[in-house]
């Protein structure tokens, strides 16, 4: 499916980049095309029409025009064709279409240049092109009569505009391979955040699914036997019917939890300002029994009389006291928690953190997953701190997480030299 979604990703992405070279390419080829047409028309009026070598004013004194017509050409007082011309050649007719006279540097046989004349006349066109001699030829013809013709060598110009349409099919190829690359690459990107959330998708179905097989199977299990046994079992059946109520209550718990995250995760709150370290104070009040039971010292260090932020207040004392209970379960007895509050240029911050079994490198980076429990030390100690029990479901992490980040913050755990710290930071209010 993945590779699919990459796959057509690619594919828009290449035809959305071909047709955009496409046009552009189009419109620079079009823009220079008409650009060189301008050229060689403003050339082509440059030459003057009645213009020959001094050879050739010798020679059409001496010989009939070249296509036997009788009416001479008056070239007497007429200036010779300048070497900038040498491309060029203009041929005068009479009125009949005849040739009087060829005013030329071009080496072309006599059939050529009727040819050439015969072309231009009788195609109506005052410009148009012929082919001469292996050579392209644009041609105007001029004068109040149309009595002149004028022809100019446009190969240099096709071959510019040959060579730019091959510059161009070569950039635009090697452009496209280089996109192909880098589109691959950005697509590849773009979908592994998908792939991940499918991938914690799956995580989440296959544990949420292992949390609730574990209880069923011991209710199931509790459930039975108390149906097995006959009317002397009495104290016997209220055993395991203790026992399917604890699971059952285990249960409950763990589809609360569940509820209450995939709400944070829809619900859009409305961010109002709060007051962070008061927030802090009241959470701290509502586990000081937990902490004098397991013989941890608390210290509140606040940072700054007043830190107000702007955030979904009544979910955010939620994530603290998330926080506060994951300090407590991982503290040994004897051990410190601290809380601290404070404010930088942007944003209030919350710190939580306590001494005891630190968090393995490799954990932290997944430690707000889902259903994701650290090592078995953490988890030996979360034990310990429900008397022996098994601790809860992973999900409180999680949920902090979700808290946070709909309130525009964010949340990170760091842990070294034996102190684990959890740190909530929230813009200012």
């Amino acid at each position: 499916m993945l590779k699919k979604l990459r796959n057509k990703l690619l594919l828009v992405n290449m035809i959305s980049l071909s047709v955009v070279i496409l046009f552009s390419f189009t419109i620079i080829y079009v823009l220079t095309y008409n650009y060189i047409q301008g050229v060689i028309v403003t050339d082509l009026r440059s030459i003057p029409p009645g213009v020959v070598t001094n050879a050739i004013v010798a020679e059409r004194e001496q010989q009939p025009n070249i296509d036997g017509s009788s009416e001479k050409f008056n070239v007497k007082g007429i200036p010779d064709l300048p070497m900038d011309y040498s491309k060029s050649f203009v041929i005068n007719i009479d009125k009949s279409g005849g040739v009087l006279a060829v005013f030329s540097r071009i080496e072309l046989s006599e059939n050529d240049y009727v040819k050439a004349a015969r072309f231009a006349e009788e195609s109506g066109e005052e410009t148009g092109r012929i082919k001469l001699a292996g050579k392209r030829w644009q041609y105007i013809i001029t004068g109040e009569q149309r009595e002149s013709i004028v022809f100019l060598d446009v190969d240099d110009y096709e071959r510019a505009l040959s060579r730019l349409l091959f510059s161009m099919l070569v950039v635009g190829i090697c452009v496209l391979i280089l996109i192909f690359l880098v589109s691959y690459r950005l697509a590849n990107r773009a979908i592994r955040p998908v792939g991940e959330d499918i991938e914690k998708q799956r995580r989440f179905v296959a544990d949420a699914s292992h949390e609730l097989k574990t209880p069923l199977a011991i209710i199931d299990a509790n459930a039975e036997v108390a149906l097995a046994d006959g009317d002397d079992g009495e104290e016997s059946r209220r055993k395991w019917v203790e026992r399917i109520e604890e699971e059952s209550g285990r249960m409950r718990s763990l589809v609360e939890a569940l509820l209450y995250l995939a709400k944070a995760e829809d619900a859009v709150g409305e961010n109002l300002p709060f007051e962070l370290s008061a927030a802090a104070e009241e959470e701290i009040g509502r586990v000081e029994a937990v902490l004098y039971e397991r013989d941890v010292r608390l210290t509140l260090k606040k940072y700054a009389e007043t830190v107000v932020v702007k955030a979904d207040g009544e979910k955010i004392h939620r994530a603290i006291l998330i926080l506060l209970d994951n300090a407590v379960k991982y503290t040994d007895a004897g051990g410190e928690v601290t809380v601290e509050t404070g404010k930088g240029k942007h944003t209030g911050y919350l710190r939580v953190s306590n001494t005891g079994a630190g968090i393995p490198p490799e954990d932290l980076p997944r430690i707000f997953d889902r259903f994701y429990r650290g090592d078995k030390s953490r988890t030996s100690a979360e034990a310990a701190a429900n008397g022996g029990k098994q601790g809860g479901f992973g999900l409180g992490l999680a949920i902090a997480k979700t808290i946070v980040e709909r309130s525009a913050g964010k949340i990170y755990a760091e842990s070294a030299d034996g102190r684990t710290t959890f740190t909530i930071e929230l813009p200012l209010g």
